[in-house]
């Protein structure tokens, strides 16, 4: 399977690195650009709020012509982050940055929905999970090559890095030919009905609320770890919920093939939940590093069910449900890096930074069960 998803699963390795390498590289981009560091932040937000924008308002149009579409985002993406390594100013950055995060908007739903229509019905599963474990492991593993990248050539070749690896995907796909295929999807107006529908909404929101409370509390991860049993061995600790999340990523195709996604999404909220709450015993360091292992595959096995749900209710716009679901993940980490900035603000220890992720990851738990009954109910 990875021989006829290969370039999907590359662009989402780039989206990944993309989204998250900017956060690392505030200092250096600040000093080279002559601007301050708050101002380069707003890096982040440009990208991942033109991601949520763009993924919902235009991927289903584009999923009309899949194969042109994808060529198109992910040039406009690349030709993006050249943009951004040769930037001149901040301004110049940052509005490639919205550039950039629009293409990945349009990209990364839209290759998803595609990789599960070559799969076929029996590995859909798989197709999903494969696809979404590019930016599973262009997060983990990529941000840090990024990192170092920068620490011995700059900031601009961790972003070239990016354009490079958009650039493999690129030519993969161009490379296929005519034999992607097109992915049903309704007019605009159809399309927004669509994701206002309650099974959507709620879908969609249980997506929102894990974002926040995985993704955004990872955000934090040297504070949570900063005070307890880990403190000397935070880069090991990071990468124990790095492992994590790929096995999470890599491993919820074929459970997912041979299970109902729905009660599928339930026991991975509910080990989530548990998770979060060990790690507020931040002083027993084995009860640290099976939170963090656990917490890591359960955050990064969460999206891919919600997709395929998403899939299996909207089987003639499947690619704008997927993008606003997509576009609420981000959205999620985003909201969650700022709760968690009003915590630390007021000096909130790490056991209440954990224990209020636990408790929006239980607020998930909750809605999922409810979406869960209404497919009972029907």
């Amino acid at each position: 399977m990875m021989g006829r998803l290969w370039p999907f699963v590359m662009g989402s390795v780039a989206l990944g690195l993309d989204a998250y390498v900017v956060a690392g590289l505030l200092p250096t981009i600040a000093a080279s650009l002559d601007a301050r560091e708050a101002t380069v932040g707003l890096g982040v937000a440009a990208f991942t709020g033109a991601y949520a924008i763009a993924g919902p308002l235009l991927a289903g149009h584009a999923g009309r012509r899949s194969r042109q579409s994808l060529i198109a985002s992910l040039l406009i993406f690349t030709v993006a982050n050249l943009a951004t390594a040769l930037s001149p100013s901040i301004a110049f950055f940052l509005f490639t940055r919205v550039v950039a995060g629009a293409a990945a908007g349009v990209y990364s739903p839209l290759s998803s929905a595609v990789a599960a229509e070559i799969a076929g019905e029996a590995h859909r599963g798989r197709a999903l999970a494969l696809v979404l474990a590019g930016l599973a492991v262009g997060t983990v593993f990529g941000v840090p090559t990024g990192l170092a990248l920068a620490q011995h050539w700059g900031w601009r070749a961790a972003i070239l890095l990016i354009a490079a690896i958009g650039g493999a995907a690129l030519a993969g796909t161009a490379l296929r030919g005519t034999e992607l295929p097109a992915i049903p999807a309704s007019g605009a107006r159809k399309r927004l009905r669509s994701i206002a529908r309650p099974k959507n909404l709620l879908t969609v929101t249980v997506t929102l609320l894990t974002g926040v409370a995985s993704l955004g509390l990872y955000t934090y991860m040297t504070v949570i770890l900063s005070a307890g049993s880990l403190a000397s061995h935070q880069t090991l600790a990071i990468w124990v919920w790095g492992i994590g999340g790929a096995v999470g990523a890599l491993g919820i195709g074929r459970l997912m093939d041979r299970r109902d996604p729905l009660r599928l999404s339930v026991v991975i909220l509910v080990v989530l939940t548990c998770a979060l709450l060990g790690t507020t015993q931040g002083q027993t360091a084995w009860i640290m590093v099976a939170s963090l292992f656990v917490w890591g595959m359960c955050g990064w096995a969460s999206l891919a069910p919600q997709q395929h749900i998403l899939l299996q209710t909207n089987p003639t716009d499947g690619a704008t449900a997927v993008a606003a679901n997509a576009s609420a993940n981000y959205l999620g980490s985003a909201l969650g890096a700022i709760f968690g900035s009003l915590l630390v603000s007021v000096h909130a220890t790490p056991t209440v930074l954990c224990a209020s992720a636990a408790g929006v990851a239980l607020m998930a738990l909750i809605c999922q069960i409810a979406r869960q009954r209404m497919n009972t109910a029907e």
